[in-house]
């Protein structure tokens, strides 16, 4: 067990014996292991019988006045760290200065609040699997956005449609069925879409103080959405100073070369006995990419010419952005045992392209979110011993977020410009007691008030005549969400066994306003659904858990599922109820060679899934592990199929998309996308079953291995359809060195994954995964894009010479349609780190990921991932 170092200066010589005793000043600093100072430690200093408390600054400093000329013990705990102590003899001394070095803590330490809606416990002891990002982790993680500080978790993949965008997966699950939480707080509206999304990236990094994900369901303490996993971003919180005022701050500074970005994090706390405040600004830059090899794997160029993306760039094109935001906070007490929490902020993108439709995949002449903005911000109350309850908590929250957007397929062809807003109200509260100091009871519920505003205008760029058409969610929709839960927790047999079960019950509305000039009609749809969730503990041993936990998820269709009409990453998508009105009927897949099951398109209903897990989780001071199987039964399943429709529907006009072309097959396809229009319905049942593991273990004082693994696969029962985008078996190791004292440390990580070798119809469509590709696609970016860039000229293909018709004969030889791949190839990625401390107050560190250079793809991007790439990070504390 490694031992805290202390030394310990004494300032000011001896007082004149015969002068009466004075109030005594101890300041002092709190150090790692590594030399770096530790901010928010708690120091508590006893003299006889009078004790005072302290909080470290953003420096890792500390000062308390007025204390007793006597002998004295300091003690400072933090987190991830072993408490150290410390005496001090302040009889003869007027004041003094102590130091405490810290040792780095057992594995045994990590806390998590997630599982039990804000409760402390150790992810040990929890039926729930659990990661934790703290935040030095991700100070020495490669990101750009925040979601990629995630691709180190167990069974996490983070897929980018575009730079400025990352969605977790969660066990093949994302977006709509992944729940989303800022400081508890939902962060998921209605118009989330069933793909990748891109709002977690909206997020700042700075503001973070750790990101704990809970894996598999848990819609009885978070509500519908929660199928897949919960992701909760926890913020740095400002602390009461427990006297006098104190002010601290940091400025980063960080820039990389595969993209080459620069940017700036500013931050800076004020603390007194009466209020806390923290508040920062940061903005970056991001230019466009370099992929590994400087080989765009998915370019329109190969897909479409089959030449290599080189012959044109090797940055990848407009995946440039640009970010800027702000951000406050406070805490207030405002009485015995209750205070009073503020939190808001701004953030913007701007300059956004989505990379998979332009050159990078489809090979429009433009595609853009722009811009992109977050506006969130709630008031907490919280207060302890009220009536029965030992803490409650109430917030009242406002989420809004703006996404709009620009697409353009040629130079001549029209412009259509999409604005998308929706503003969030929040009203939550909950409350805990311990019931015979065996039961922890949380009680509480939720409601959220959704407000949608959209337009959609398509603009003629030769005469800049302005038409309005529908939206791809109406204007005026509301989208309403209520909820009441209870959990209770229990030890029994001497606390060798915990039991955990809760219920819920969820209530939700939407509503579309009648619209006639666009041919929206007036739609309103109500939905309720009861859920349970129960979870065990066994302690076998001091050392090892056994865990097992039953429970159903589920997720109520949303606005997007409801009333969305446009152009996705699955093919231009028609709601359910206008599918349903021109008597389409659900495809046997999302696929372009679907046929029809003849059975109906009908209106959505909720989806829900049965969760099984098993597992053994390990703890000593030296090693923490854990392996975990699961068996996710999912049933009425929302999915997307192509529609099929038994009579012709050429020259029908959905939200003013024309139906211009129908095969015999029943399939119709719009002008502005090759693909058939797809819609949503309920599957009857799906299956996703998996392993995960991982592993951590201090091999030395100065050595800390670990590694992760997973496994997921999901099929539909009936059909054997493989699910949309399910992860391929991944992993990663790492190796960190830390000397003690030195301030300085060092680690090598290796991230891998197999190929994915099981795509649905819909991934082999997909421009992200598949990329297949017609004669007819094949022709449109031949005469259209390709020629406007100088590629083809006098009708034939630079590069090669040949005319339109070798080129697709090829690429397709006697086929209809062939895609470019038909696996996502897997992949072995190098990354080596280091950081020291160059002063008490400036850090520096460096980040190189993909040493070797490798040209890969995290399955469903729509880009590839960095070449090698350095990031260098500094930070400077005041």
């Amino acid at each position: 067990m490694t031992q805290f170092l202390v030394l310990l200066v004494l300032g000011l010589g001896p007082q004149d014996a015969a002068s009466p005793p004075a109030a005594r000043a101890l300041a002092g600093i709190v150090e790692d292991p590594s030399g770096g100072t530790v901010a928010g430690a708690v120091v508590t200093v006893t003299c006889a019988d009078v004790s005072r408390r302290a909080r470290t600054d953003a420096i890792g400093q500390f000062r308390l006045e007025r204390l007793p000329a006597a002998r004295c013990s300091v003690d400072a705990t933090a987190e991830l760290l072993r408490a150290g102590r410390v005496e001090v003899d302040l009889t003869n001394r007027g004041s003094g200065f102590v130091r405490l070095v810290l040792s780095l803590a057992d594995l045994t330490s990590e806390v998590t609040v997630t599982p039990a809606r804000g409760e402390q416990e150790r992810t040990f002891d929890v039926p729930d699997a659990v990661s934790v990002a703290t935040r030095e982790e991700l100070d020495t993680r490669p990101l750009q956005i925040l979601p990629q500080a995630l691709r180190e978790e167990t069974s996490i993949l983070v897929q980018q449609t575009t730079t400025a965008q990352g969605s977790p997966f969660i066990r093949g699950f994302s977006a709509q069925r992944i729940v989303y939480l800022l400081d508890g707080v939902r962060f998921n509206t209605s118009t989330f879409r069933a793909g990748a999304t891109q709002y977690l990236g909206w997020i700042n990094p700075s503001l973070v103080q750790r990101i704990e994900v809970v894996r598999g369901p848990a819609s009885v303490q978070y509500g519908s959405d929660a199928l897949g996993g919960t992701v909760n971003v926890l913020s740095l919180r400002p602390e009461i100073s427990p006297s006098g005022t104190r002010t601290a701050g940091s400025l980063q500074l960080f820039g990389g070369s595969a993209d080459r970005s620069i940017g700036a994090d500013l931050l800076a706390n004020l603390r007194t006995p009466s209020l806390a405040l923290r508040g920062g600004i940061s903005t970056r830059r991001v230019g466009d990419l370099r992929p590994g090899r400087g080989e765009d794997s998915h370019s329109a160029l190969t897909r479409f010419l089959g030449v290599s993306s080189q012959e044109l760039y090797t940055r990848l094109p407009d995946t440039g952005f640009d970010q800027s935001g702000g951000h406050i906070a406070g805490t207030f007490p405002i009485g015995s045992g209750a205070h009073l929490e503020l939190q808001y902020g701004h953030e913007t993108q701007s300059n956004v392209s989505r990379y998979d439709r332009i050159i990078g995949g489809d090979g429009l002449f433009r595609s853009q979110f722009d811009p992109q903005r977050l506006d969130f911000g709630y008031v907490r109350l919280q207060r302890s011993q009220t009536g029965p309850f030992d803490a409650v908590q109430a917030t009242i929250s406002v989420n809004r977020q703006q996404d709009d957007r620009l697409e353009q397929r040629d130079p001549d062809t029209d412009i259509e410009r999409e604005t998308g807003r929706v503003t969030a109200l929040g009203y939550q509260a909950q409350g805990t007691w311990l019931v015979r100091g065996r039961h922890g009871v949380t009680v509480g519920g939720e409601l959220f008030d959704e407000f949608i505003g959209a337009s959609r205008i398509i603009e003629d760029p030769g005469t800049a005549s302005r038409r309005p058409e529908r939206p791809e969610i109406p204007d005026g929709s509301r989208y309403t969400s209520a909820g009441f839960f209870l959990q209770d927790s229990v030890d029994l047999l001497d606390g060798r066994l915990g039991l955990r079960g809760g219920v819920r019950a969820g209530y939700f509305s939407f509503r579309v306003p009648e619209d006639p000039s666009l041919g929206v009609t007036a739609d309103s749809v109500t939905m309720s659904d009861v859920t349970f969730q129960t979870g065990a503990v066994w302690r076998v041993t001091e050392a090892l858990n056994a865990t097992l936990s039953i429970g159903r998820g589920f997720r109520a269709a949303n606005a997007y599922d409801l009333g969305a009409i446009g152009i996705s990453g699955g093919g231009f998508e028609i709601a359910p109820t206008a599918a349903a009105r021109v008597g389409a009927l659900i495809g046997s897949d999302d696929g372009t060679d679907a046929v029809a099951t003849n059975a109906q398109v009908e209106p959505l209903g909720p989806e829900s899934s049965y969760a099984f897990e098993g597992g053994m989780k390990v703890r000593t001071s030296r090693l923490t592990a854990s392996v975990l199987v699961f068996d996710l039964e999912l049933v009425d399943i929302i999915q997307r199929r192509t529609a099929i429709f038994p009579t012709s529907v050429v020259g029908e006009t959905f939200a003013g998309y024309t139906v211009i072309r129908q095969d015999e097959a029943g399939r119709a396809i719009i002008a502005q996308d090759p693909r058939p229009l797809v819609t949503r319905v309920n599957v009857d049942r799906a299956r996703v079953v998996g392993v995960e593991a991982d592993l951590q273990v201090r091999l030395a004082p100065a050595w800390l291995a670990g590694g992760w693994w997973s496994l997921a696969n999901g099929r539909e029962i009936e059909t054997d359809n493989v699910l949309r985008r399910m992860p391929p078996p991944m992993g990663g190791l790492r190796l960190k060195w830390e000397p003690t004292n030195r301030g300085l440390w060092a680690e090598g990580t290796l991230t891998f994954a197999r190929s994915q070798t099981r795509l649905s119809g819909g991934d082999l469509g997909d421009a992200r995964i598949g990329a297949r590709r017609t004669a007819d696609d094949i022709a449109a970016f031949f005469t259209g894009t390709a020629t406007d860039l100088g590629l083809v000229r006098d009708d034939r293909l630079v590069a090669t010479g040949e005319t339109l018709a070798a080129v697709q004969a090829r690429l397709l030889g006697n086929a209809t349609a062939v895609p470019l791949y038909t696996t996502t190839p897997g992949f072995a990625v190098l990354g080596l780190r280091a950081g020291v401390r160059l002063t008490s107050r400036l850090d520096l560190t460096v980040i190189a990921e993909n040493v070797t250079d490798r040209n890969y793809r995290w399955h469903g991007s729509g880009v590839d991932a960095p070449g090698v790439n350095v990031q260098i990070r500094t930070q400077w504390r005041f």
